[in-house]
């Protein structure tokens, strides 16, 4: 009785630690802004002397991993757009991606063990092995998924906003106003993060001496938005013509629309399609329950 009490409290602990491992933590936009500043300026993390023991230990854990595939020339380069999007560090998916791997082989061994233990039936060696490296790796790679589903979330909010900040420029710049004076001024318009971010971009770029479309192309890079890398490029061949370059930015808001709306179109058929599969499987069990009974005394005759 002590032993099944003990395994399962292990097997509850394990639970609690993949759940720990795999969510990502959250963050205030402050604080994703003021690492985006670090990120910039390659300074320490300025959140970091107000993190509990618990996450040091994770961010230390993180330091540890990053540093020893650093070595071996792996560095997670297609990862760090979307975490500069996350407002996650690649030391903090590290340490989830480690805990989650080892959270899947504990969790694997002791139930593997709780059910020996219950039913008396012994497993072969190399399968519960087999088993726990294939559950570890499978939950390895969970953390990148995350990552990866909520950054393609946060590019579609982000380009649904650089449109409209492109009408506002445009509608800026109508008003007799240089594009220095409209891309800050139309950003200040909405506290949207993508209108916090984008603001925050012209502000350095203003105290720093930098062109604004240099600082635009420097943002797309870094949070991975090709069509603020193309728009600064556009923008700076047309140059310094104000009616040439309000024509180009409503131009480009107007192409970036009718890109959304296709990939609306196109989400939203996929979406139906996938309710009409589940709409089919729940018939078919629908029709399964119906005719077991029938089955079953047909099979008994």
């Amino acid at each position: 009785m002590i032993t099944m009490a003990g395994l399962g409290a292990a097997l509850g602990a394990s639970l609690v630690l993949a759940v720990w491992a795999l969510l990502p933590a959250r963050t205030s936009l402050p604080q994703q802004l003021a690492r985006f500043d670090a990120r910039t300026s390659a300074g320490p993390d300025p959140a970091y002397g107000r993190l509990g023991p618990l996450a040091r230990a994770r961010r230390w854990l993180g330091d540890a991993l990053t540093v020893r595939l650093a070595r071996h020339g792996i560095t997670y380069r297609s990862l760090h757009p979307d975490l500069a999007l996350t407002g996650r560090t690649l030391e903090e998916v590290m340490a989830a991606k480690l805990l989650a791997f080892v959270t899947g082989v504990v969790l694997v061994v002791a139930t593997l063990v709780t059910v020996e233990a219950a039913t008396d039936v012994t497993l072969p060696l190399l399968s519960p092995a087999v088993l726990a490296l294939g559950v570890g790796t499978g939950l390895f790679f969970v953390p990148d998924l995350t990552e990866r589903r909520l950054a393609a979330t946060r590019r579609r909010e982000f380009r649904r906003a650089l449109g409209a900040w492109l009408d506002l420029v445009a509608l800026e710049m109508a008003g007799s106003a240089a594009p220095a004076e409209a891309l800050p001024t139309a950003a200040r318009v909405s506290t949207t993060w993508p209108m916090v971010v984008l603001g925050d971009t012209l502000y350095r770029a203003t105290t720093a001496g930098q062109d604004h479309w240099e600082a635009l192309t420097d943002l797309g890079h870094r949070i991975g938005i090709p069509e603020l890398i193309d728009l600064a490029t556009l923008a700076r061949l047309v140059g310094r013509d104000g009616a040439r370059v309000r024509d180009t930015l409503t131009a480009r808001a107007a192409s970036m629309r009718r890109a959304l709306l296709a990939e609306t179109d196109s989400r939203s058929r996929q979406q139906d399609q996938s309710m009409l599969v589940a709409q089919i499987l729940i018939g078919l069990g629908f029709i399964v329950f119906v005719m077991y009974p029938a089955i079953v005394n047909v099979m008994a005759l």
